[in-house]
């Protein structure tokens, strides 16, 4: 895929992650000195989607094998021969939803991570054309596509992680579905994003790295920039006109202090509204303003000699900085369980199997993808 790739280093702060039911909030997810990435919580869009929109296996580098092929070759622990038309015989793969491994590759299929539904309810319903194809046969980041068993893909189908989880390596699982969404900028929805946040809190994800691509965040995860007022900002109020005594000029006085009495209760509104969407995670629950009743509800009272005065200056608000916290470190004591063949971050981690043989998170010379090896 020819798409220019920006890496970014993702450090997941679960302990300061701050759910709000709303669509309107963005919530920092990671923090890396000044690279973040926002995460956007939101419903999803239902209708429209057809499995031929995202059009998938192809031969991207015209060599023969398509793309499905190309990840069977990629993700077998023993490589398979290839022959004519790109047919496989031999080779070795174990499936990481359930540990079982396979000789013949017409026992797996080769599983979206999220789902081409799941992507096109959380954005890619506005993508072009290729960019879903360029999603439905990404090889450039292994945790889009995996060989698995094929009975246990047509279980998941096209659920999220609200309804289906693999029987094995859950954690590596949940971490791969953030991270394929993040890539993308694909949006989540609130079930989903509860899931995940009790998962991170509980399996020893901390850091994943990640190639955002360009392009894809004007449709899901689209960071909108906090407006920071100025402090010397200060409206300019027109001198008050000398009233006339007739009652047609006090009429007209009447109009003009319900037109400013209106324009400070939006001025109000609007300061409120910045608040809202200025939410951090240090600060999630701004103190908003009382803005009172709307002049629009209420009946205005003529009097005779109504006596305009200075609308008093409106008080900026102040940008809320989240402060990243620290990212809770391993002792030296803890080694994680592994399921030999599964895929892993990141390269160089150890781990011991249910056996108690230690494993080692890297690659080998016919596979670049890290995976628990001896």
């Amino acid at each position: 895929m020819n798409i220019a790739k920006k890496q970014r280093r993702i450090r997941f702060l679960v302990t300061s992650l701050v759910f709000l039911l709303s669509s309107q909030i963005f919530q920092t997810y990671h923090s890396n000195a000044s690279d973040e990435i926002q995460i956007r919580t939101a419903a999803e869009y239902l209708g429209g989607y057809d499995r031929s929109l995202f059009k998938h296996w192809i031969d991207a580098d015209k060599n023969g094998c398509d793309t499905r092929k190309e990840v069977l070759i990629a993700e077998a622990v023993v490589k398979p021969k290839k022959g004519a038309k790109c047919i496989l015989t031999g080779g070795k793969w174990i499936s990481p939803y359930d540990g079982k491994s396979y000789t013949k590759d017409a026992s797996l299929d080769i599983d979206h991570v999220v789902p081409l539904a799941e992507a096109w309810r959380s954005g890619a319903w506005a993508w072009t054309s290729k960019q879903r194809e360029d999603f439905a046969n990404d090889l450039t980041d292994s945790r889009v596509l995996i060989a698995v068993t094929a009975s246990a893909n047509r279980s998941k189908g096209d659920q999220d992680v609200k309804t289906w989880l693999p029987a094995k390596n859950k954690c590596t699982y949940i971490e791969a579905w953030v991270a394929v969404k993040v890539r993308y900028s694909l949006t989540f929805d609130a079930g989903e994003f509860s899931v995940i946040q009790n998962y991170f809190t509980s399996c020893p994800i901390t850091n994943v790295s990640v190639d955002v691509l360009p392009g894809y965040e004007t449709i899901g995860n689209k960071i909108i920039p906090t407006p920071t007022p100025s402090a010397t900002q200060t409206p300019t109020v027109a001198p008050s006109p000398t009233p006339s005594p007739t009652p047609s000029s006090a009429a007209t006085q009447t109009q003009i202090s319900a037109i400013q009495k209106a324009a400070e209760y939006n001025a109000c509104q609007s300061r409120n509204t910045i608040a809202s969407a200025s939410a951090t995670i240090a600060n999630p629950n701004p103190k908003l303003e009382d803005c009172g009743p709307n002049p629009a509800s209420v009946t205005p009272t003529p009097t005779p000699t109504p006596t305009k005065s200075a609308l008093p200056s409106p008080t900026p608000a102040v940008t809320q900085t989240a402060t990243a916290s620290a990212s809770p470190t391993p002792t030296a004591t803890q080694v994680a369980t592994v399921s030999p063949g599964a895929f892993c971050s990141p390269a160089g981690a150890t781990g011991k199997s249910a056996a108690g043989v230690t494993y080692t998170c890297k690659t080998s010379p016919t596979d670049t993808r890290n995976r628990w090896r001896q």
